[in-house]
């Protein structure tokens, strides 16, 4: 298949994004590129420059993680049957967490994928910078003790707001994937040959398969790559393992990679920005209350 760029964007849906912006006057520009992502081996030189986010169970986080870590698990931007929450959601439950959007974050946890994800979700969202720590943390994640304290649970409002810009240049949506096909975007499927049965996305033509999991030996052996001058589209088994899937290539290869993300991700340009979302919780955060 030829080298080829996406289709030109689509101005109306631009034009509302800029109008979302022009809204709220102070937004924090995104780090633009792959510079903006990527796997760390050691945290000890960044320790005094990060916000540390643990993407484990607040319980497991609050006990003992990285002092002073903000609690952000993955299982928070996903509903009770693993379908993503919508970006007005995921922008209060940012704010919740104590995020801007303009901090370094540093990811960590000890589960790969649950941490992928959470780092992924970070920099779709806009976050300025997300490195991601290769060093689990139920092995001290290569700390010194006094380092390690305990976590930082959500709070109940957002403090401060979410004020980053959604990368919208790297999210495909399902009603889009035509069009990206037909621009000549390499896909990349991470799912396994057992996890295709039953899939709404059964095979796509011209696929690349390469799973999540042999991904991720090869980037743990430092031998993940992946063509250069190619515009990629990762998709796997449902949005967190997408989402994971896109963090790891995107991570760990530098290479230019979107995602195809299903669920109620609403095509952010049409998500009102969190400094406009007033002080009304989101129906998820209202039943979890009760």
């Amino acid at each position: 298949m030829a080298d080829s760029t996406l289709p030109a964007a689509d101005p109306l849906r631009h034009a509302a994004l800029r109008a979302v912006v022009a809204a709220t006057l102070a937004v924090a520009p995104a780090a633009a590129g792959a510079a903006a992502i990527g796997y760390v081996t050691s945290a000890a030189s960044l320790m005094d420059r990060v916000t540390v986010v643990d993407a484990r169970a607040q319980a497991a986080c609050v006990k003992r993680s990285i002092d002073g870590a903000h609690c952000l698990p993955a299982s928070e931007f996903l509903d009770l049957h693993g379908r993503l929450a919508g970006f007005r959601e995921i922008y209060w439950l940012l704010g919740t967490a104590g995020l801007s959007g303009s901090e370094h974050v540093l990811v960590v946890g000890d589960d790969p994928t649950e941490r992928d994800f959470v780092a992924g979700m970070l920099y779709l969202c806009g976050q300025r910078k997300v490195s991601i720590l290769t060093l689990p943390l139920s092995q001290g994640a290569g700390l010194p003790a006094a380092r390690l304290g305990s976590g930082v649970g959500r709070a109940m409002t957002r403090n401060p707001y979410y004020q980053a810009t959604v990368r919208e240049g790297d999210i495909v949506l399902r009603s889009e994937l035509a069009r990206t096909l037909a621009a000549g975007t390499q896909i990349l499927d991470g799912r396994n040959a057992a996890e295709t049965r039953g899939e709404k996305i059964r095979a796509l033509a011209g696929a690349w398969s390469l799973p999540l999991s042999l991904a991720r030996s090869r980037q743990v052996l430092g031998r993940l790559e992946l063509p250069a001058g190619r515009r990629f589209l990762a998709y796997g088994r449902g949005p967190f393992e997408s989402v994971a899937y896109f963090a790891l290539l995107r991570a760990g290869t530098g290479a230019d990679v979107s995602v195809l993300l299903e669920g109620r991700a609403e095509r952010p340009a049409m998500a009102a920005h969190p400094a406009a979302l007033g002080s009304g919780r989101p129906a998820h955060e209202r039943r979890r209350m009760r």
